[in-house]
Protein backbone atom coordinates (compact mmCIF):
# COMPACT_ATOMS: atom_id res chain seq x y z
CA UNK A 1 0.00 0.00 0.00
CA UNK A 2 1.17 3.29 -0.96
CA UNK A 3 1.81 5.30 2.13
CA UNK A 4 2.33 9.73 2.16
CA UNK A 5 3.93 11.45 4.31
CA UNK A 6 5.00 15.18 4.28
CA UNK A 7 7.77 14.72 1.67
CA UNK A 8 6.12 13.04 -0.48
CA UNK A 9 4.38 15.71 -2.29
CA UNK A 10 7.74 17.97 -1.99
CA UNK A 11 7.63 20.73 -4.91
CA UNK A 12 10.23 22.25 -6.30
CA UNK A 13 8.42 25.63 -4.89
CA UNK A 14 8.24 24.12 -1.67
CA UNK A 15 12.10 23.05 -1.07
CA UNK A 16 13.26 26.17 0.33
CA UNK A 17 11.43 25.65 3.35
CA UNK A 18 12.58 21.79 3.39
CA UNK A 19 16.12 23.44 3.23
CA UNK A 20 15.49 25.78 6.24
CA UNK A 21 14.04 22.94 8.70
CA UNK A 22 16.57 22.16 11.69
CA UNK A 23 18.37 18.90 10.14
CA UNK A 24 17.78 16.61 12.98
CA UNK A 25 13.77 17.31 11.76
CA UNK A 26 15.31 16.81 7.89
CA UNK A 27 16.69 13.68 8.74
CA UNK A 28 13.55 11.89 10.57
CA UNK A 29 11.47 13.58 7.23
CA UNK A 30 13.83 11.59 5.14
CA UNK A 31 13.51 8.34 7.26
CA UNK A 32 10.21 8.51 6.90
CA UNK A 33 9.94 9.61 2.56
CA UNK A 34 9.23 7.76 0.37
CA UNK A 35 10.89 6.93 -3.10
CA UNK A 36 9.25 9.46 -4.99
CA UNK A 37 9.88 12.06 -2.45
CA UNK A 38 13.31 11.45 -2.51
CA UNK A 39 13.78 11.39 -5.87
CA UNK A 40 12.25 14.82 -6.14
CA UNK A 41 14.02 15.61 -3.41
CA UNK A 42 17.52 14.59 -5.12
CA UNK A 43 15.87 16.10 -8.50
CA UNK A 44 15.91 19.78 -6.99
CA UNK A 45 19.35 19.47 -5.13
CA UNK A 46 21.12 19.13 -8.61
CA UNK A 47 18.81 21.52 -9.82
CA UNK A 48 19.37 24.41 -7.66
CA UNK A 49 23.45 23.56 -7.72
CA UNK A 50 23.58 23.57 -11.49
CA UNK A 51 21.53 26.69 -11.49
CA UNK A 52 23.50 28.53 -8.32
CA UNK A 53 27.07 27.28 -10.54
CA UNK A 54 25.63 28.65 -14.19
CA UNK A 55 24.74 32.17 -12.38
CA UNK A 56 28.33 32.11 -10.59
CA UNK A 57 30.13 31.75 -14.02
CA UNK A 58 27.97 34.52 -15.37
CA UNK A 59 29.09 36.99 -12.84
CA UNK A 60 32.58 36.55 -14.18
CA UNK A 61 30.92 35.96 -18.50
CA UNK A 62 31.81 39.97 -18.95
CA UNK A 63 35.41 39.32 -18.27
CA UNK A 64 35.78 36.93 -20.97
CA UNK A 65 36.42 38.59 -24.03
CA UNK A 66 37.81 42.53 -22.16
CA UNK A 67 41.13 43.10 -23.78
CA UNK A 68 42.82 42.22 -20.50
CA UNK A 69 41.70 38.77 -20.77
CA UNK A 70 43.70 38.29 -23.69
CA UNK A 71 46.86 39.70 -22.90
CA UNK A 72 50.33 37.32 -22.31
CA UNK A 73 53.13 37.85 -20.08
CA UNK A 74 55.18 39.35 -22.87
CA UNK A 75 52.24 42.03 -23.82
CA UNK A 76 51.97 42.99 -20.12
CA UNK A 77 55.52 43.91 -19.44
CA UNK A 78 55.54 45.74 -22.79
CA UNK A 79 52.73 47.40 -21.46
CA UNK A 80 54.28 48.34 -18.22
CA UNK A 81 57.27 49.64 -19.71
CA UNK A 82 55.47 51.56 -22.18
CA UNK A 83 53.57 52.87 -19.14
CA UNK A 84 56.82 53.78 -16.88
CA UNK A 85 58.37 55.69 -19.79
CA UNK A 86 55.05 57.87 -20.50
CA UNK A 87 55.18 58.35 -16.91
CA UNK A 88 58.98 59.67 -16.80
CA UNK A 89 58.84 61.48 -19.96
CA UNK A 90 55.50 62.48 -21.04
CA UNK A 91 53.70 66.09 -20.43
CA UNK A 92 50.46 65.98 -18.89
CA UNK A 93 47.80 65.37 -21.82
CA UNK A 94 50.31 63.99 -24.31
CA UNK A 95 49.29 60.30 -25.43
CA UNK A 96 51.67 57.55 -26.14
CA UNK A 97 50.49 54.50 -28.37
CA UNK A 98 51.37 50.85 -27.67
CA UNK A 99 50.88 47.55 -28.99
CA UNK A 100 51.54 43.93 -28.65
CA UNK A 101 52.65 44.26 -32.19
CA UNK A 102 55.79 41.39 -32.13
CA UNK A 103 55.43 39.85 -29.16
CA UNK A 104 53.92 36.96 -30.16
CA UNK A 105 50.45 37.07 -29.27
CA UNK A 106 48.15 36.02 -32.31
CA UNK A 107 45.61 38.95 -30.57
CA UNK A 108 46.21 42.17 -31.68
CA UNK A 109 46.19 44.50 -28.81
CA UNK A 110 46.59 48.45 -28.38
CA UNK A 111 46.30 50.85 -25.73
CA UNK A 112 46.73 54.66 -25.12
CA UNK A 113 48.02 55.93 -22.32
CA UNK A 114 47.97 59.64 -21.17
CA UNK A 115 49.40 61.21 -18.25
CA UNK A 116 47.12 63.85 -16.48
CA UNK A 117 48.35 65.39 -13.77
CA UNK A 118 51.07 65.70 -11.09
CA UNK A 119 50.66 65.78 -7.75
CA UNK A 120 52.14 64.78 -4.39
CA UNK A 121 51.13 62.04 -2.17
CA UNK A 122 52.62 61.25 1.10
CA UNK A 123 56.06 62.82 0.24
CA UNK A 124 56.22 60.68 -3.42
CA UNK A 125 55.53 62.39 -6.60
CA UNK A 126 52.46 60.44 -8.45
CA UNK A 127 50.68 60.84 -11.47
CA UNK A 128 47.20 60.33 -12.52
CA UNK A 129 46.99 58.11 -15.94
CA UNK A 130 44.42 57.25 -18.38
CA UNK A 131 45.26 53.89 -19.80
CA UNK A 132 42.52 52.80 -22.57
CA UNK A 133 43.03 48.86 -23.98
CA UNK A 134 41.38 47.64 -27.26
CA UNK A 135 41.42 44.26 -28.07
CA UNK A 136 38.89 42.21 -30.59
CA UNK A 137 36.41 45.28 -30.36
CA UNK A 138 36.47 45.58 -26.81
CA UNK A 139 37.99 48.63 -24.92
CA UNK A 140 38.97 48.86 -21.49
CA UNK A 141 39.38 52.27 -19.73
CA UNK A 142 41.62 52.93 -16.57
CA UNK A 143 42.72 56.07 -14.21
CA UNK A 144 44.85 54.84 -12.04
CA UNK A 145 47.55 56.61 -9.54
CA UNK A 146 51.03 55.86 -9.90
CA UNK A 147 53.62 56.80 -7.11
CA UNK A 148 57.61 56.62 -8.20
CA UNK A 149 59.77 54.89 -5.67
CA UNK A 150 62.95 53.51 -5.63
CA UNK A 151 61.40 50.49 -7.82
CA UNK A 152 59.52 52.29 -9.94
CA UNK A 153 56.36 53.79 -10.63
CA UNK A 154 53.57 51.81 -8.48
CA UNK A 155 50.18 51.76 -8.39
CA UNK A 156 48.48 53.06 -5.68
CA UNK A 157 44.96 51.51 -3.93
CA UNK A 158 42.38 54.08 -3.25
Amino acid sequence: MYRRDPLSTVSFASLSSVALRPVSLLRVSLQRATRPALVALACAVTLNSALLSTAHAQNLGFMHDSPIAFMKQKDMASLHDALSAALDKSADGQTTEWSNTGLGNSVPITATITPKDAVQDGGMNCRHVAVQLNARNQQQNWQPLFCKSAQGWKIQKR
